[in-house]
């Protein structure tokens, strides 16, 4: 059983790895599971796969990114 989940997990993309971090990261702070996906892939709608995958690369985040990040919380809580 273990080898099949390392297998699995060995089979994540980047960018796979890069949303179970952001989601766990905001459950952690408090955050409905549901309400942090729905958050990372508003984030993806505006910013895309590659973007994010910049953005987490870079170590000055685009200027707009918390004002993204705090509108796509708000939409996504008030479902």
């Amino acid at each position: 059983m273990l080898m099949v989940v390392l297998a699995l997990s060995a089979c994540s993309s980047e960018f796979d790895k890069l949303r179970d971090r952001f989601v766990d990261n905001c459950v952690a702070g408090g955050a409905p599971k549901s309400s942090c996906k729905c958050t990372f892939d508003k984030l993806q709608e505006h910013y895309g796969e590659q973007g994010l995958l910049a953005i987490e690369k870079q170590s000055i985040p685009p200027p707009d990114l918390s004002d993204r990040l705090f509108a796509a919380a708000g939409q996504c809580r008030s479902r």
